[in-house]
């Protein structure tokens, strides 16, 4: 009796075992902090599997140049 008790159990513990697994997926999280060329800090995070959802850079405003034009002087 025993005997039909381990190979039942055995038998049971490798169907488990054979069963498939979850095809889903879960994606690492990135966390972005940046500077735009204004100097404004912009970030996010996102999914990696999901790119498009990256954080942007903000746009400048309009008073702002990106990078301001070198004064020369001559003394």
């Amino acid at each position: 009796m025993q005997f039909k008790a381990i190979i039942t159990f055995v038998t049971l513990t490798g169907l488990v075992a054979a069963s498939p697994r979850s095809t889903t997926t879960q994606c690492a999280t990135l966390c972005i902090d940046a500077i735009n060329d204004c100097g404004i800090p912009y970030g996010d995070c996102y999914a990696v599997c999901s790119p498009e959802l990256s954080p942007t850079p903000p746009p400048c405003p309009s008073t702002a140049s990106p990078y301001p034009d070198p004064t020369i002087t001559l003394d």
